[in-house]
């Protein structure tokens, strides 16, 4: 079980982190402890240069003025897109998390993934998942 540590942040990134959280339906840690792992999971394929740009453009791409730079950072980012989803959820360490996408097949319901691959089709009420349906 791991220990929980107080860190300070900046009140701008809490806010921002606040305002994520809310929308993912995420603690305000939890939503910081995302950011940090996919920070993490970037600086693992990319060199130092291209991630400290990354940084600064905070995610306005086209505003890292040197071209060569830009497009190590593109190519980073489209190797993150294009890596295996399951290879990138084990580096962020989302591989030992229940994970709730969209169901397509169903307006407003969610397909429960639990760590061992099993996909349950349901509904969220409130914040618990109540499955309808048997296991896909």
């Amino acid at each position: 079980m791991s220990v929980a540590v107080a860190v300070k942040v900046s009140a701008e990134l809490a806010d921002a982190a606040r305002k994520e959280a809310s929308e993912a339906d995420r603690s305000l840690t939890g939503q910081i402890e995302h950011w940090a792992k996919l920070g993490r999971a970037a600086e693992a394929i990319m060199p130092s240069q291209v991630a400290a740009a990354l940084k600064r453009c905070a995610g306005d791409l086209h505003a890292i003025e040197d071209e060569l730079i830009r497009e190590k950072v593109l190519d980073a980012v489209a190797a993150m897109q294009t890596q295996n989803p399951g290879s990138l959820r084990q580096k962020i360490g989302l591989h030992q998390q229940t994970l709730f996408e969209p169901d397509p097949e169903t307006p407003g319901g969610f397909i429960r993934i639990t760590p061992d691959g099993t996909r349950t089709r349901g509904v969220m009420n409130g914040r618990v998942f109540e499955a309808n349906a048997p296991d896909l």
